[in-house]
């Protein structure tokens, strides 16, 4: 890195520690910062930092701006870096003018960890989080435990006769987990998600079980005994596949998204089969099927959030669950759509920076609320 190149680094690192950087320039520290911080939990050596500020240097832009290029918004110049470090790309369906800038907000709301709370038949309530590894219950026919991993896990131990018990497995805001069920078949819950299920899985003749929320399915194949998983407006019904399923109560409709294998669904009145690659959508109880966004739907599992065309109320609705912080909104709030991907291991501040960079909405940080203001 030239004498040149450190001075400037240097400058502009004593500016943001004084908070007076511009947005765009914020935009291009916080990637950096967030890259080492999912990267390498170790403090940088002067080799990474020259690197940082070597790569900071060759994308200083000539003024800090946000592009616009017919219908794209795309960050560039200052922001570069972000775009890179993030993997964003923003899409929105019109023009708009520039954006006042706004000051770069203190408070850190920090993304959502891996933890859950397990109900027992008996009703203990358990918080994995903090629990520490090793078999922690036994339940009928099972023993349960927690691995290395920090992963839930059931076992068999004998086939005797035993009353099942019905366990219920709750993410809170801001968690997600993993479980391995007794039949051998792996669940990934999302926040804000609840499973219930019954001990005997492994012998029962139907194997089923129920959601709110949302989760990823990958079924352990037993051509004898059926998969159902149900929610509160359809059934989804296999053998062995991977699927996900999304049915929060607060969103209008429920989505079952097939990977592999095949799935049936079916409400009241309608029944469907979708094959991999397909999504079925239950509204008022029809199902509509449609071929899926694959990468999409399932964004969520791989530890990203991926915008498919939606709008900004439907967005906040996946960060309000994930960094569990209270949505307000102000104004007449635009039905223009976003898409665009970024990890959900950044911080808050990353996320409203991406927002604010579409010029589409203003965004403000209180405590725990993200108020959201439409631009006139």
């Amino acid at each position: 890195m030239t004498e040149k190149e450190a001075n400037f680094t240097k400058d502009l690192l004593e500016r943001y520690n004084a908070g007076k950087c511009s947005e765009a320039e914020c935009r291009l520290v916080d990637s950096w910062f967030n890259y080492q911080a999912a990267n390498n939990p170790e403090m940088p050596g002067s080799d990474d930092i020259e690197l940082i500020g070597r790569e900071i240097w060759h994308n200083l832009p000539a003024s800090g701006y946000v592009a616009k290029r017919h219908l794209w918004y795309k960050i560039t110049a200052a922001a570069a870096m972000l775009a890179v470090v993030c993997g964003i790309f923003l899409h929105v369906n019109s023009r708009r003018n520039n954006q006042p800038a706004v000051a770069k907000q203190k408070q850190t709301i920090l993304p959502g960890t891996y933890g859950a709370t397990l109900t027992l038949g008996n009703g203990n309530r358990i918080a994995l989080r903090a629990l520490q590894n090793g078999v922690f219950a036994e339940e009928s026919t099972v023993t349960i435990s927690k691995t290395a991993k920090g992963e839930l896990v059931y076992k068999v131990k004998d086939t005797g006769v035993a009353t099942p018990q019905v366990n219920t497995l709750s993410t809170a805001k801001g968690e997600t987990f993993k479980v391995e069920l007794p039949d051998g078949s792996s669940v990934w819950l999302d926040a804000a998600s609840t499973l219930t299920y019954s001990t005997n899985l492994a012998t029962a003749d139907i194997r089923k079980v129920s959601l709110t929320g949302e989760a990823y399915f990958k079924v352990a194949h037993d051509a004898e005994h059926p998969f159902v998983v149900k929610t509160a407006g359809h059934e989804v019904k296999v053998l062995g596949t991977e699927f996900n399923i999304s049915s929060y109560p607060d969103d209008d409709v429920e989505t079952t998204t097939l990977i592999k294998g095949s799935v049936s669904m079916s409400t009241a009145n309608q029944k469907v089969l979708l094959v991999p690659g397909q999504q079925g959508v239950v509204n008022n109880g029809r199902i509509e099927k449609s071929a899926a966004n694959i990468y999409a739907a399932i964004g969520w599992k791989n530890n990203e959030f991926v915008f498919a065309s939606q709008d900004i109320r439907a967005i906040m609705k996946l960060i309000a669950r994930w960094y569990d912080v209270d949505i307000y909104y102000e104004g007449n709030i635009t039905n223009e759509k976003i898409s665009g991907n970024i990890s959900r291991f950044a911080d808050i501040n990353s996320v409203v920076n991406i927002l604010r960079a579409t010029e589409m909405v203003k965004v403000q940080i209180d405590g725990r609320k993200l108020i959201i203001s439409g631009i006139k």
